[in-house]
């Protein structure tokens, strides 16, 4: 039966086996209860161990991994791990209750290097493990099960591992279940068969592209033990060290509630709705929320709340997750427009606060021109480089044509969930409040000359310097007429001197010589810019140049996935690679927004399905 309220879907999530363990890749743990199999290796050249894997590692003697398929519901996963020399394929499954999981080796240093099965219990929940007879016996309320192996321990002293534990010679391939004892050929039927069930054959690209959305928020799905939620992060990676343990960004979080949802209504619910519990006492999403307990008060992120949760209610038709993310989302859009109007549109910024977990990471941002870009999910894009920060206001000195789209974009949504709520009054308020920032946006930021809309100084009234895919937005709100879109798509989306080419899109114009540097935003081509950029050429009706990106959008994204099986934070846009920087994560999640594209161009998912095709 569908869960029926917030408290539901949090328990339905939070239940079976899963990597829920944000520090490895190779740790399976059993929710509620926090029972954990974790797997590490010890190599005899050198003497050392492996224990928490991850993928995105770039030392020399760091692990290289690359992940496979993932269910959801963590029926079935798939890792290979290559460290110094060894290299080794660890698959799980689901047996009824019972987690299976089979160790095969693939490449060997001369002295067979042991794997180490710990079972113990994380986050301070309450049990006992004991060694018994060659097994691990985990006792608690509710619970009571024992690990088994398919082959004998051997005694090494030495380990590198608190607590009891299995130590088993890696020579040849080697099981490990809870329940009951199961032989290897046992082990080894039941991973083929969640094989099979999980990684269909290769056939229609739209198969390969629904896998990639599904991989990409499987693995980067943990449990949140502080607050007690299933959450997807946006890298496993980047929620340890200094994040502290999660890390929640605004707009990702969003984005991730919409990829969830092509194969799961109740993590995109949970996704969308823990962003909105992080609701700051003025009243707007932050930036960034993460486990040392820093939250960016200074600023939010790009308003696709109400779009997404929109978007969540057409397909799956819940009226309960709309009255519960109402509320947040009307108080973060009457935020914007009380906190950032400069005049008839809004500024980016960054209001002044004193940190109650004071970060390093804020000491560049707070009450400064960082912050504010900060703002805009680019970051330290070069389009606001030539725009001064008003120490005053706290705002950039310009009208900002892609965050004045999405706060279009923003009402409109909020007023049809207000309709559906029966709420009237909010939903006249959001109208008008869209029909005044369109029609401002369509008299103050159009610039018949460049013939695109551009970012205006608030002081001077002149346009700032550079322009970016940002500056194709109006479209997106429905702001941008026939003529004008035809015109932006011709002379910059589709002309190589801009943000054509093969690679799409530059988060710069390729005549800018900023964009050589492929240097995070100056440069690279974005999933969610392409995303949000297709989306507006659907919307104004410009059906050839939405084909075209979705088609590259396709290309960007296969490239890497088929060689690495990496879905990457952003991609040069010379060279279509991910792995060319160290600094584009390779498996974060708002990748997959290329593939979303795709799935949506295609009518797999029926996403924005009002918007005519």
């Amino acid at each position: 039966m569908p869960a029926n309220s917030y408290p539901e879907v949090q328990a339905v999530l939070a239940r079976g086996w899963n990597t829920w363990d944000t520090r490895s890749v190779l740790t399976q743990v059993l929710l509620p209860h926090g029972l954990a199999v974790s797997l590490g290796l010890k190599e005899y050249y050198t003497g050392n161990t492996l224990s928490h894997v991850q993928i995105g590692r770039h030392g020399e003697n760091d692990e290289r991994v690359v992940l496979g398929p993932h269910a959801i519901d963590g029926s079935y996963s798939a890792v290979d791990v290559t460290w110094r020399g060894i290299e080794f394929r660890v698959q799980t499954a689901h047996d009824g209750e019972d987690l299976v999981v089979l160790v095969e080796p693939v490449v060997l240093q001369q002295t067979p290097p042991t794997v180490t099965v710990s079972f113990a219990f994380l986050w301070n929940r309450p049990g006992t493990v004991a060694a018994i007879d060659s097994t691990l016996v985990a006792v608690a309320e509710g619970l009571e099960t024992t690990l088994f192996a398919t082959v004998p321990g051997i005694d090494d002293r030495y380990l590198d591992v608190d607590g009891p534990v299995l130590a088993l010679r890696l020579d040849d391939a080697i099981g490990v279940c809870t329940g009951h004892p199961r032989a290897i050929d046992e082990i080894e039927r039941v991973i083929a068969a969640a094989a099979r069930a999980n990684d269909p054959e290769p056939g229609a690209v739209e198969t390969e592209h629904a896998v990639i959305v599904r991989d990409s928020i499987a693995w980067n799905t943990i449990y949140e033990p502080s607050g007690r939620r299933v959450i997807t992060t946006v890298s496993r990676l980047w929620n340890v060290g200094k994040r502290g343990g999660y890390v929640m960004f605004c707009w990702d979080a969003f984005l991730n509630a919409l990829l969830a949802g092509v194969s799961s209504r109740d993590l995109a619910y949970a996704n969308a709705i823990e962003m909105l519990r992080e609701l700051t006492p003025d009243g707007f999403v932050p930036n960034v929320a993460q486990g040392t307990g820093r939250v960016t008060l200074d600023g939010s992120q790009p308003p696709l709340g109400s779009l997404v949760c929109r978007e969540l209610y057409r397909r799956f038709g819940d009226a309960w997750f709309l009255q519960e993310v109402f509320p947040a989302l009307l108080s973060w859009n009457r935020w914007w427009w009380r906190a950032r109007r400069s005049g008839p549109l809004l500024c980016l910024g960054s209001t002044v606060f004193v940190p109650s977990v004071p970060s390093p990471q804020d000491i560049p941002r707070i009450g400064k021109h960082f912050g504010a870009t900060c703002e805009s999910g680019c970051d330290d894009h070069p389009v606001f480089a030539d725009i001064p920060f008003d120490d005053d206001t706290g705002l950039l000195r310009a009208w900002d044509v892609g965050l004045n789209s999405e706060y279009v974009l923003d009402c409109e949504a909020l007023a049809d969930i207000a309709g559906v709520m029966g709420d009237l009054a909010a939903r006249d308020e959001l109208l008008a409040r869209a029909t005044s920032v369109s029609d401002a946006i369509r008299e103050r930021l159009w610039h018949d000359e460049s013939g695109i809309y551009r970012n205006i100084r608030t002081d001077s009234r002149e346009p700032t310097e550079s322009v970016a895919p940002l500056n194709l937005l109006p479209m997106l709100a429905g702001v941008s007429g026939t003529d004008q879109s035809a015109t932006m798509v011709s002379r910059y989306l589709r002309d190589e001197e801009w943000f054509g080419g093969e690679w799409p899109i530059p988060s710069t114009p390729r005549n800018d010589p900023r964009t050589a540097r492929q240097s995070y935003w100056s440069g690279r081509a974005w999933p969610p810019i392409n995303f949000l950029v297709y989306l507006g050429l659907r919307r104004a009706g410009q059906w050839e140049a939405a084909t075209w990106l979705a088609a590259g959008s396709d290309h960007l994204v296969l490239g890497e996935w088929r060689e690495h099986r990496h879905v990457h934070e952003n991609y040069s846009s010379v060279t279509g690679e991910g792995c060319d920087v160290t600094n584009s994560e390779p498996f974060y999640s708002w990748g997959a927004l290329l593939s979303l594209t795709v799935l949506i161009e295609r009518g797999v998912v029926d996403y924005f399905a009002e918007w005519p095709s």
